[in-house]
């Protein structure tokens, strides 16, 4: 009888762990199988069930468990030796949220105000050294602009750029790699980009084993490409000739990460790789699929509007995909941004609760949630597949008015 009580207990056991990894020797006894099992189930790291991390302005943290009840906080008290400066993008990976930016002042700041960090829970972070590149030793480290992290020529690695280390023609970026998040170095022999201001970047997106990062120096009509594995690593004219993105106008970086951006990359769940820009003559904003064979077609698709270049993104588990862009703005496609369907109001936002500027948009595939942040600490929040301003719920953290640059999602 007390055999078959065990015997129940180690099935209870093992429904607790579903979830967990767990080995089992067949050759122990009972009592030992159920030793191995209450030890692995203590041993397992705990998830406290943040699902949602967003960062901004001064140093500011928000957390969120289920996208609707969010927790903020700011100050070095959050992120180690930051005290007045700017997080400027998040994401995650390889078990940990990594966010990036400066630790005091804002992107203009230039030598050793590389901001770096890492949690595996989003409430404890830790400040990583950034690396000092060889090639520019008298430049320590820069500012960092954008994160990602994906598959880089076979290998899942973390790819962070930051400034722009000379003014000068063929001067490179400061960019940055890691397996783990821990450990960093810099790409030496990232290809150098033409002339233009220091204080800018490129936006990365990681797509095919190559990273796509789109310029905000120069001539702003430019990428670089980088997949060492396939021998890639080119700054590129952009957009490519033959398409009619090719008028698609560039915006001048300036320090404001809200001004500081370009035509973007975006890769959906489905790996479809889509372009966002504004097209210069007259204002609209425009979206280009690339072709199966790594071409991109000679026509665009509109629906978002003049003066609305979007500047976050993401698409659900039905095969949508949306863009969230200026004064309360965003824009689905259920077709694979064949058209698109575009709102001026977002919940209250652009009612009631006023006008403000969408900057980033994540999607957790565990809750079937989106999630859209922006100016003045907005958050934008929906659990379907939204296609009417209705659909979504607008909220704020009381007495967190900050602005917020970057959101991502543990199960993106």
């Amino acid at each position: 009888m007390k055999r078959i009580v065990l015997l129940l207990s180690i099935f209870q056991i093992l429904y607790c762990n579903q979830a967990k990894e767990v080995s089992i020797d067949a050759s122990k006894s009972l009592v030992g199988l159920g030793l191995d099992l209450t030890l692995s189930n203590q041993l397992q790291p705990t998830d406290n069930g943040v699902e949602f991390v967003a960062v901004g302005v001064a140093c500011s943290l928000w957390t969120s468990k289920d996208g609707i009840a969010w927790t903020a906080s700011s100050g070095s008290s959050v992120f180690p030796d930051c005290s007045g400066g700017s997080l400027y993008s998040v994401t995650y990976g390889n078990g940990l949220f990594v966010a990036i930016g400066t630790v005091t002042g804002d992107f203009t700041s230039r030598t050793n105000n590389c901001g770096l960090w890492t949690s595996s829970d989003a409430l404890t972070w830790t400040r990583i050294s950034c690396p000092n590149s060889t090639t520019y030793p008298s430049q320590g480290n820069l500012p960092l602009r954008t994160i990602s992290y994906g598959s880089v020529g076979g290998v899942n690695k973390f790819i962070a750029t930051g400034s722009k280390f000379l003014y000068g023609s063929g001067e490179k970026l400061y960019m940055i790699q890691s397996l783990d998040g821990v450990t960093w170095t810099v790409i030496e022999t990232i290809a150098g980009v033409d002339y233009g201001t220091v204080d800018a970047s490129c936006i990365t997106a990681i797509y095919n084993n190559t990273v796509y990062c789109s310029m905000e120096v120069g001539s702003y009509t430019a990428i670089l490409r980088y997949n060492p594995a396939a021998t890639i690593n080119a700054l590129e004219s952009f957009p490519p000739s033959g398409s009619s993105i090719g008028s698609i106008v560039w915006n001048p970086p300036t320090a404001s990460p809200y001004e500081m951006t370009t035509f973007q990359f975006f890769r959906s769940r489905s790996n479809d790789f889509y372009l966002v820009g504004t097209r210069a003559s007259d204002s609209v904003s425009v979206s280009s699929k690339m072709n199966s064979n790594g071409t991109w077609p000679a026509s665009v698709a509109t629906g978002f509007g003049a003066n609305n270049r979007p500047n976050g993104f993401a698409s659900d588990s039905s095969g949508n995909i949306y863009t969230f862009g200026y004064n309360c703005r965003w824009a689905y496609s259920s077709n694979q941004g064949a058209s698109w369907t575009a709102f001026s109001t977002l919940d209250t936002c652009g009612g009631s609760s006023g006008y403000n500027d969408w900057m980033s948009a994540t999607y957790s595939t565990r809750l079937n949630r989106i999630v859209t942040v922006g100016d003045s600490g907005s958050i934008g929040t929906t659990g379907i597949s939204p296609t009417l301003s209705s659909d979504w719920t607008y909220l704020q953290v009381a007495g967190f008015n900050l602005e917020m640059t970057s959101v991502t999602s543990k199960s993106n």
